[in-house]
């Protein structure tokens, strides 16, 4: 069974509506665990007739934290007009789609919005189904997906009066920031969205690194110093609150694993970890090898982006006939691009000036084979010889990789 805390990080925020033994639990969490929200991780935590929820603030901002239905940076745009548009929307009450479509052309901060451009019409409706999603409105009547291929389409939709919670709250106006970073740095000018200052923020950004993050590494080095000195202290506050997690901590870096199939975890079951974890094995065996170095003292892995595809040349020659049709029909190229954007992307990995590739040590820390991959290069499977793709079978083993040195440097 989850605790509590797990599913107030695992979700946005937990609908009555939609899971009502959730809720229960989780809004009547006890004393000691709000304080730690508050006191550990600085975060508000607030719950309603119709929600409860742990608003999620990371260590980091990172671009993988977006909207993953958003494609393009109209979409956000649209969303905040539609979250003004809903701002004077009691529950239950109605509104149709052209008036959230006059709405936006008024109020759209740059060209005129044309909504006979099949994209903006697409980018609306990413966005009216997230919303749809997220159980900020629901429709009454009509098909939205029609709007797609028209715009004289309508839909009546109703709010349910929950978009005022979605937003999170600020020291002040954000009309008086003058930049991102001063957004971030007004973050720990109060606790919980109250006046009391931070009294510990190295603590604050610590706990939050881990818990919203999943990890902190040498580039945040006051919070990682905090994790090795306070070590035992956060692992039995995460044996009390969240079990199901576990630190990891090492000169370099440190980081939580969870036990169990959970959401925006890597890996996960996608066939691009699959491809990443048969990548990170290669690195790990090329680096036993010692064909490959890493760097002191962060124990980072340098190598060209011709290396790494030569890698990944050999990971597709040597287990491709075991992947589906969809991955054994990419090119070598494609592969090398889709994987170099997930690295990049989860900050596993990033392109230095000279057009290096740098590895992080955390993807080294998790590598992936076939269970019963042979010598000979078949896949032997029980009582079946037919090749089965990664969305069929359970054979990839996930297992630790490479061993960095822990916190004292043994």
């Amino acid at each position: 069974m989850k605790s509590a805390l797990l599913k107030l990080l695992e979700n946005f925020w937990i609908l009555k509506e939609k899971e009502v033994e959730n809720y229960y639990e989780c809004k009547n969490i006890g004393k000691e665990l709000k304080d730690f929200i508050v006191t550990k991780l600085g975060l508000k935590f607030y719950a309603t007739s119709d929600i409860v929820r742990l608003e999620k603030i990371p260590l980091v901002p990172r671009e993988y934290m977006g909207i993953l239905e958003f494609e393009e940076p109209k979409d956000y745009v649209f969303f905040c007009l539609v979250l003004a548009f809903l701002e004077d929307k009691g529950k239950d009450t109605q509104f149709l789609l052209e008036d959230i479509t006059q709405y936006i052309r008024s109020n759209y901060p740059y060209e005129e919005i044309d909504w006979t451009m099949y994209s903006d019409r697409r980018s609306l409706i990413r966005v009216l189904k997230f919303c749809e999603k997220m159980g900020l409105i629901k429709i009454d009547d009509g098909n939205q997906e029609l709007f797609v291929e028209r715009a004289d389409v309508d839909v009546l939709y109703e709010s349910t009066g929950l978009s005022k919670y979605f937003m999170r709250t600020f020291p002040k106006s954000l009309v008086e920031y003058s930049s991102v970073e001063e957004i971030l740095n007004s973050e720990f000018e109060f606790t919980n969205g109250l006046s009391d200052q931070i009294t510990d923020i190295k603590r604050i950004k610590a706990y939050r690194g881990l818990l919203i993050d999943g990890i902190v590494d040498f580039e945040n080095e006051a919070p990682l110093y905090y994790i090795k000195k306070q070590k035992t202290t956060i692992s039995q506050d995460l044996e009390k609150f969240v079990p199901e997690l576990e630190l990891h901590l090492f000169k370099s870096f440190a980081y939580i694993s969870v036990e169990g199939d959970y959401r925006y975890t890597y890996p996960d079951n996608s066939n691009i970890c699959d491809v990443l974890l048969l990548c990170s094995k290669e690195i790990f065996e090329r680096v036993e090898k010692g064909e490959l170095r890493l760097s002191p003292p962060h124990e980072m892995l340098e190598i060209s982006l011709d290396h790494f595809k030569l890698i990944v040349e050999n990971v597709k020659k040597k287990y491709g006939n075991f992947w589906n049709k969809e991955w054994r029909e990419k090119s070598t190229e494609k592969i090398f691009e889709e994987l170099l954007e997930f690295l990049q992307l989860h900050n596993f990995a990033k392109t230095n000036e000279d057009g290096y590739l740098v590895i992080s040590p955390i993807f080294l820390r998790v590598v992936g084979e076939y269970q019963d991959y042979e010598i000979n290069n078949q896949l032997s499977v029980k009582n079946e010889s037919t090749v089965r793709s990664f969305e069929d079978i359970e054979d990839i083993n996930v297992d630790g990789g490479l061993y960095f040195e822990d916190e004292q440097g043994k």
